[in-house]
């Protein structure tokens, strides 16, 4: 919708500047003062081309602009370096109102997708672990991708690649050999794979032996021997039916479930690959691919010992995907300290000779911390993703209890509230940046959160319940006040907002927008009478606040969080 509005002065002006359409488009943007307009075009950087002052080139642009008589172009104005566009309150809602009708639930969507498929690798717990908060981000910034991605018209294929491979079934398989018996598997079975995990861990602390052990039992299970293999097929049915109940909760969804082990035989096809393809080179023993060219350590493929790495299982991953998934984008969101095995494998593929290799993109994100210290499952040391989501929701109650008693269908609003809550507090920020954890800030229900948002949403709805009448699908009515200009003109950014959130796989971008969108709103809700205003100002003002639940609601979903009806 915004982008309209730059489509089309773009359009009358471009030949008075003598620069392509796509460029000034490029180049416009959002004046920080709504009193200014909607649009706003720098031109410092044609200074030195037009040897003039950037005030002095905006002042005559803006006069050749006024003798244009621009259709619906109400006010020109040069500040300093920028010219500055107001159009006609009318036209600009009138372009709001059209797309809210004509899109509905689809707002902000597009085609620019079409005929694509992205591959996104997110959420990836270990078996036998419990979900930490650790993996809450993979889960919930890959989620919110996946939404936004789908938005945009691909089609996107959600994947799960489990860790379900390793030495560590074997010392988990040799651990239930040893003290299976101790532990109640028929009632609490997950609870009791990660305790005798923890305990394996530090029993080796004073029996090293362990370790070996259990390496041996990890060689058994390579070469398919069948008790073994049926224990590593319990941990694995175990661990997904417990992860199955957070998805659920959370709203999360995966198309493929393909787990470290389903690479197994794709690796030494990979590694032959490798060697036609004269990449091969030995070290210490070691097989790997030279990155001297990129000022990057070599990428190992195979151990000393014989043994394949994750980067020869990634290299094999990565063909699956591009040549059976039909993945035209490859996305993995996981942590940031995998940022240097992500850009070997890249450039491995590369060298391969594959251009689509580029097209791989590696979303990192920071770390939760705990206290001084990165959490390990291996020492005890987690705050579980199933005890924030739970608390969340047990206070979402609390405070329903105390304020609102009354309400319907408490227990289904405080779990949306309270999963709200959790989803957005990690979505506000930059993924990149690492979040020391604290449960003051992710239960923070006042202020700039997931709560905030629901509420102003929720706020819509109640109005539009109250109007109790069909709208109209436009008005003759301006809605010309500063709250009611800058409530337009942020709806009208909508659509760019989301297809930059995706361009740059950052949904803090939407997150923050919400926030925003929601203040203004508000504002608009306490300075402007709405229905108890005359007939006709009363139908505009509730076309802006359909418009904004709609948007409120489209947002909120796309980051994968419910809006409720009641809070």
């Amino acid at each position: 919708m915004l982008h309209t509005l730059k489509q089309k002065l773009a359009q009358e002006i471009h030949e008075i500047v003598s620069r392509p359409v796509n460029d000034l488009v490029a180049l416009m943007e959002v004046p920080r003062d709504i009193k200014f307009g909607q649009v706003a075009l720098p031109v410092f950087r044609w200074a030195k081309e037009w040897k003039k002052a950037p005030p002095i080139i905006a002042q005559e642009l803006a006069q050749k602009v006024k003798e244009m008589n621009v259709e619906n172009l109400s006010q020109v104005t040069a500040v300093g370096g920028f010219v500055n566009f107001q159009f006609e309150d009318t036209f600009v809602q009138s372009l709001l109102f059209n797309e809210c009708f004509d899109k509905g639930k689809d707002i902000g969507g597009s085609n620019v997708g079409a005929g694509k498929t992205i591959v996104i690798d997110f959420s990836s717990p270990n078996i036998a672990k419990p979900m930490s908060v650790g993996h809450l981000r993979a889960t919930v910034i890959g989620q919110s991708i996946y939404n936004i991605a789908k938005s945009q018209g691909f089609n996107v294929v959600g994947v799960n690649h489990l860790g379900d491979w390793g030495v560590q079934f074997g010392r988990l398989a040799l651990a239930y050999q040893m003290w299976s018996e101790e532990y109640d598997f028929s009632g609490n079975a997950f609870q009791s794979l990660f305790d005798m995990y923890v305990r394996f861990h530090e029993e080796m602390k004073t029996q090293p032996e362990l370790e070996k052990q259990g390496s041996l039992v990890f060689k058994k299970l390579e070469n398919g021997d069948q008790e073994i293999k049926k224990l590593w097929e319990m941990f694995i049915d175990i661990s997904i039916k417990e992860y199955n109940k957070i998805y659920k909760l959370l709203g999360v969804t995966h198309d493929e479930v393909l787990g470290e082990s389903f690479y197994n035989d794709k690796m030494k096809p990979t590694e032959e690959l490798l060697s036609q393809k004269g990449l091969l080179e030995e070290s210490d023993g070691a097989m790997v691919v030279k990155l001297d060219e990129y000022d990057m350590p070599p990428c190992l493929i195979r151990k000393s010992d014989g043994a394949s790495l994750y980067a020869t299982r990634d290299l094999a991953c990565a063909l699956y995907r591009r040549e059976q998934m039909r993945g035209d984008q490859l996305l993995y969101v996981v942590g940031v300290d995998q940022g240097l095995h992500f850009q070997q494998v890249f450039k491995v593929l590369e060298k391969m000779g594959y251009d689509w290799a580029k097209s791989c993109k590696h979303i990192a994100f920071g770390m939760y911390k705990f206290g001084e210290n990165k959490m390990s499952t291996r020492k005890g040391n987690v705050i579980f993703l199933k005890d924030i989501v739970d608390k969340a929701i047990a206070l979402c109650a609390e405070v329903i209890e105390e304020k609102n008693p009354t309400l319907l269908n408490k227990e289904e609003v405080a779990r949306q509230v309270g999963l709200g809550a959790v989803i957005f507090n990690d979505l506000a920020g930059d993924s990149i940046k690492d979040v020391k954890f604290d449960w003051d800030r992710v239960l923070d229900f006042e202020g700039d959160s997931g709560p905030y948002v629901q509420y102003s949403g929720v706020r819509c709805k109640s109005l539009l319940e109250k109007f109790g009448q069909e709208l109209p699908r436009a008005t003759k009515v301006a809605l010309s006040s500063l709250e009611e200009r800058a409530l337009v003109r942020l709806l009208l950014s909508f659509p760019e907002v989301v297809a930059t959130s995706y361009q740059n796989f950052k949904p803090h971008y939407l997150a923050n927008y919400l926030l925003d969108l929601s203040k203004s709103f508000n504002n608009f809700y306490h300075k402007c009478q709405i229905l108890k205003a005359d007939d006709e100002v009363k139908q505009a003002r509730m076309l802006l606040v359909h418009s904004t639940h709609l948007v409120i609601e489209k947002a909120l979903n796309l980051l994968n969080i419910e809006l409720p009806n009641r809070m």
